[in-house]
């Protein structure tokens, strides 16, 4: 309440129903653009896997499907696992192409030339070193992925390669 001399002025008086119109927004976002760097005005900065590939988590998950793709001998699995690879493809270009415009995120002219889609492109081409990836690389985490797939090796070791399904047909 603020005085001006001996005279009052009127306060107003707060309401006793909110606008909510007004106090909250709802909006429906994908998932993956929850926090993204740029969004706040902070600088985007490409570290860890970002230097390998825009899309780590797609790619991670088409590697491990396209290593079970390439060892099956079956036409149905061969389907089965080659929809997370065009899944990888389809999203990972779609996420691209909405960050680029503003939709749920900014990627930015200088990220984009600075990264690369395609995994160890940006490596290969000189747009990222290979020696900050060094620097960021988690020793012991390779270590325990490599000691893993040892077990797993040694435990498989003596069996077949794939099981596999022998049809005997009878004459009736």
């Amino acid at each position: 309440m603020k005085k001006s001399g001996t005279k009052k002025e009127d306060t107003k008086e707060p309401k006793s129903e909110k606008d909510w119109s007004q106090t909250y927004s709802f909006g429906v976002r994908c998932p993956f653009d929850f926090d993204q760097p740029g969004q706040k005005g902070e600088k985007e900065e490409i570290s860890g896997l970002k230097r390998v590939t825009r899309h780590p988590a797609f790619w991670t998950l088409s590697f491990l499907s396209a290593g079970v793709l390439f060892r099956t001998q079956h036409l149905t699995s061969v389907a089965m696992f080659s929809g997370p690879i065009l899944t990888t493809l389809t999203c990972g270009y779609h996420m691209d192409w909405r960050l680029q415009r503003g939709y749920g995120g900014k990627l930015s002219e200088e990220a984009l030339a600075k990264s690369s889609f395609i995994p160890f492109v940006a490596l290969a081409e000189g747009r990222q070193s290979w020696n900050k990836l060094a620097d960021e690389f988690k020793m012991s985490n390779a270590a325990v992925a490599g000691l893993m797939s040892g077990l797993l090796w040694v435990m498989r070791r003596g069996r077949a390669p794939l099981p596999t399904v022998q049809h005997t047909w009878k004459k009736v």
